[in-house]
């Protein structure tokens, strides 16, 4: 098959995938661990690490995309990948819409009469 993106942004596009749950949540976890933040992030970093030889695994042998799909669909029943892939969907869209809502209220710091949902909404179409 034709490649139909190139090797930077397809490495942006997985290396944001892969870090995205680590950098999201950085600020949350710096508020509930206080002092103890750095400590708290290597753990999380240490959690992800675990995880290498998985994402190595699947990416190597399922090389296209809708990986979490791909790897269900090969070990359990269609309907299952389905549903596990219409969740992955909505975890995506429900992290765009946070991500441009922190944006938005970053945004309103300079422009107070900004609204945010609408701002929200603009930024995403």
């Amino acid at each position: 098959p034709k490649p139909r993106l190139g090797e930077l942004v397809s490495t942006a596009i997985c290396g944001n995938d892969i870090l995205s749950s680590l950098l999201f949540v950085t600020s949350l976890t710096a508020i509930q661990a206080g002092i103890y933040a750095p400590i708290a992030q290597l753990l999380v970093v240490f959690t992800l690490w675990l995880y290498k030889g998985v994402y190595c695994e699947v990416l190597s042998a399922l090389p296209m995309n809708g990986g979490t799909f791909n790897v269900l669909l090969h070990t359990t029943s269609k309907p299952t990948a389905s549903l596990a892939a219409c969740f992955s969907i909505l975890s995506y869209v429900a992290t765009c819409v946070c991500s441009g809502t922190s944006a938005i209220a970053y945004l309103r710091e300079l422009l107070p009469e900004l609204d945010l949902e609408l701002g929200t909404v603009l930024l995403l179409t």
